[in-house]
C-alpha cells in the first residue's frame, strides 16, 4: 500500500507540474520557446487530472490532496478562459440601449458545411441567410466568405439592410475571404492583409472601429485530425511529427502576424475598438495574452457555461473570439449551435459608453 501511495504521489507531482507548465504560454514568446505554446493545449486535461487526484486522495483520507488543490488555486484564473458563470446570452431591447451595437463573427467555411455530411453549398448559404435574418446583427464579421453560384448571398444581405460591405480580398462588388457587412454606415476602410481588415463604422453620430481578422490556419487535413485523435489517446509516433510541425509553424506565424500587422493597427487606434474573428488560437496562448493586454474578451464579460467555437471535430476549442476596448461595455454573449460550418457563430451585444 505504501509503494502504491508513492507511485500515485509521483504521478500527482508530474500532473501538478504539468498544470503549471500549460499556463506559461502567455508569458513566453513562441520564438523564444515553442513548448509553452504547445503545452497550453493540455490545460483542460491536466486540470481534470488534478481534480481527479484531489478526489482520489480525499477518498483515501490522505493529506496529499493539498498538492493538486494548491496548483489549481494557483492557476484558478485560467478556468475563466473556458468556463463562465453569471453571464447572459439575451440581447437587451434596443430602445433601452440606444448606443448598442450587435455583432456576429462567423467563419462560414465557404458554405462548405462542417465536413461531416455532404450538403450543397447553396443549401447552406440559404440556411446562413435565415440565421442572419433571425438574429439581425448590426454588423457581420465573416471569414472564409464566398458567394455561391445560385444563392446570391451579397444581394440577399443587401435586401436585409447590409448595404455597406468590404472585404480584405475580392472586389468591391464581390467580397471574398474576410469580409464585413454592416447595416450601419462604414466611413473608413483599411486592408491590413488578405485576411484582415479594419473598418470605421458610425453608430448614430459616434464612430467606432472594427478589426475583422482571420489568423493563419493550421490547415489540418484528415490525416492530421486522425493523428491528433491518436495523440489524445497517448499514441504518439514518428508520423505525428508532421502534424506537430504544422502546429509549431502556425503558432510562430501568429507571433509575426501580431507583431507586424495587428499590434501596430490596434496600438494607434484612439477610438472605440472591437477585434473579432477566427483567431486560430486558444485562450491562454501567447497571442491571447498579447491581445488581452489592451482589450477585453467578451466571453469573459458575459459568457455562460463552457464554450467551444470550433465545430470540425477533435480537438474543440474556443478560437472564434470578440474583444473590445474600454470604450465599450459587453451586454450579452452567445455562441450559436449550428452545423452550417466547421465553426460556430458568436453573437455579442456591446454598448458604447458615454
Amino acid at each position: 500500500m505504501k509503494i502504491l501511495r508513492i507511485i500515485l504521489l509521483v504521478i500527482n507531482i508530474i500532473a501538478a507540474v504539468g498544470l503549471i507548465l500549460t499556463t506559461l504560454a502567455g508569458s513566453v514568446a513562441p520564438s523564444r520557446s515553442i513548448w509553452p505554446s504547445l503545452l497550453a493545449y493540455g490545460y483542460l486535461p491536466m486540470l481534470a487530472l488534478n481534480v481527479a487526484f484531489v478526489i482520489l486522495w480525499l477518498f483515501m483520507g490522505r493529506w496529499e490532496f493539498l498538492l493538486s488543490v494548491a496548483v489549481i488555486v494557483f492557476r484558478f484564473s485560467f478556468i475563466g478562459f473556458f468556463f463562465q458563470v453569471g453571464g447572459t446570452s439575451k440581447v437587451p431591447p434596443a430602445e433601452e440601449h440606444p448606443a448598442m451595437v450587435t455583432l456576429m463573427t462567423f467563419n462560414v467555411h465557404q458554405f462548405g458545411g462542417n465536413g461531416k455530411e455532404a450538403i450543397p453549398k447553396d443549401s447552406i448559404a440559404s440556411e446562413f441567410l435565415l440565421l442572419v435574418r433571425e438574429h439581425t446583427p448590426d454588423v457581420l464579421c465573416l471569414q472564409e466568405f464566398s458567394n455561391p453560384k445560385k444563392v446570391k448571398v451579397v444581394d440577399s444581405l443587401e435586401l436585409m439592410g447590409y448595404n455597406h460591405y468590404y472585404s480584405a480580398s475580392g472586389s468591391s462588388t464581390t467580397p471574398a475571404g474576410t469580409a464585413v457587412f454592416s447595416r450601419l454606415p462604414i466611413m473608413y476602410v483599411k486592408k491590413i492583409d488578405r485576411q484582415k481588415i479594419m473598418v470605421e463604422i458610425l453608430r448614430g453620430d459616434r464612430p467606432f472601429r472594427l478589426c475583422c481578422v482571420h489568423m493563419d490556419s493550421y490547415a489540418f487535413d484528415d490525416a492530421d485530425k486522425e493523428e491528433i485523435s491518436q495523440m489524445a489517446l497517448g499514441k504518439v509516433d514518428s508520423s505525428s511529427r508532421r502534424t506537430l510541425s504544422k502546429v509549431k509553424e502556425t503558432i510562430l506565424r501568429h507571433e509575426t502576424e501580431w507583431n507586424e500587422m495587428l499590434y501596430p493597427v490596434i496600438a494607434e487606434c484612439s477610438k472605440p475598438l472591437i477585434l473579432a474573428g477566427d483567431m486560430n488560437d486558444i485562450p491562454g496562448s501567447w497571442l491571447y495574452g498579447r491581445i488581452g493586454e489592451s482589450l477585453r474578451d467578451t466571453y469573459r464579460d458575459k459568457g455562460l457555461g463552457f464554450c467551444t467555437t470550433y465545430n470540425g471535430g477533435f480537438p474543440r476549442f474556443r478560437i472564434d473570439m470578440v474583444f473590445r476596448n474600454d470604450d465599450f461595455e459587453t451586454l450579452s454573449y452567445k455562441r450559436i449551435k449550428s452545423n452550417l460550418s466547421d465553426h460556430y457563430p458568436v453573437l455579442v451585444a456591446l454598448e458604447l459608453k458615454e
